[in-house]
């Protein structure tokens, strides 16, 4: 606990000094204090704090929600947010955030070291398993580099991209396959459309394990999976592969399910898009 740096986000100046002297006496190590949106990002970009406490409703053009958004897709710092509101229409904003908790004032202080605490260790364990399935793709695309390149100088970038596919649907049928058949073995004998609701889940909850936020989406083109941020953006725009990687999960599970169709990808982050999405069709 000693050392973790948190910035807090608050308009009210006597609630502010409140949390900062909570903080203060659990150990934390407040590295900065700020009124507004547009100021909170700036200044995260500055301190890169370990955690932030985000007020949702602040003065300005920038609200804590979407000051919060910014930080977590571009800096990737957890955001907790402190509200005195329970309006049903904010909270569903907040939600799609995904912030790594929620305090209502007025908080005690042992409610506060709680709610830090669990944000940070979740913070640190998806960090840990974002960086070994990076490693994983990385294995896979140097593999690919050093033993079949080589021997197809005169294929296509199609061609290659093909071959490279391969070697990553492989590697997911021996990882992911054992879980996935566990998990949806009791729903292959209900109707298509339960079916492919199930199998929806399941993409959805298999992503944000990777702290990849996500969202569900269906209109008359289809049914769409919507990657909200991308935990290797900067690689992902140096090496293509990392986009790759997301669509051999989904072209591969989709395949699973014996359904007819592909899977198409519409937009890409790494491309400079806001989102990633992908249709079943």
């Amino acid at each position: 606990m000693s050392g973790k740096k948190i910035m807090i986000v608050e308009d009210e100046v006597i609630m502010a000094m409140a949390v900062e002297q909570k903080l203060t006496d659990l150990g934390y190590n407040v590295v900065d204090t700020v009124d507004r949106g547009e100021e909170a990002i700036k200044r995260a970009k500055q301190s890169r704090p370990d955690l932030i406490l985000m007020d949702i409703v602040l003065k300005g053009d920038m609200d804590g929600i979407e000051a919060a958004q910014h930080i977590r897709d571009d800096l990737d710092i957890p955001v907790i947010y402190l509200t005195a509101y329970s309006d049903d229409e904010i909270l569903k904003r907040a939600r799609i955030t995904e912030p790594y908790g929620y305090m209502v004032k007025p908080f005690r202080t042992s409610e506060m070291k709680a709610h830090i605490e669990m944000a940070l260790y979740k913070h640190e364990s998806e960090k840990r398993n974002s960086e070994n399935i990076k490693r994983k793709i990385l294995a896979d695309y140097y593999d690919f580099v050093l033993t079949a390149l080589p021997h197809y100088a005169e294929a296509s970038q199609e061609e290659l991209k093909d071959m490279l596919l391969d070697i990553l649907e492989k590697r997911l049928e021996e990882e992911f396959k054992p879980s996935f058949d566990e998990e949806m073995g009791g729903e292959l004998t209900e109707e298509p459309d339960v079916l492919f609701k199930y199998y929806l889940t399941w993409l959805s909850d298999l992503f944000n394990g990777f702290g990849i936020q996500n969202e569900l989406l269906f209109n008359d083109q289809g049914y769409y999976i919507e990657f909200l941020n991308c935990p290797w953006k900067e690689d992902a725009k140096k090496k293509h592969v990392f986009c790759l990687n997301c669509y051999a999960i989904l072209n591969s599970s989709f395949k699973w399910i014996e359904f007819e169709g592909n899977v198409d990808q519409r937009t890409t982050i790494a491309d400079g898009s806001k989102s990633c999405i992908f249709r079943f069709k």
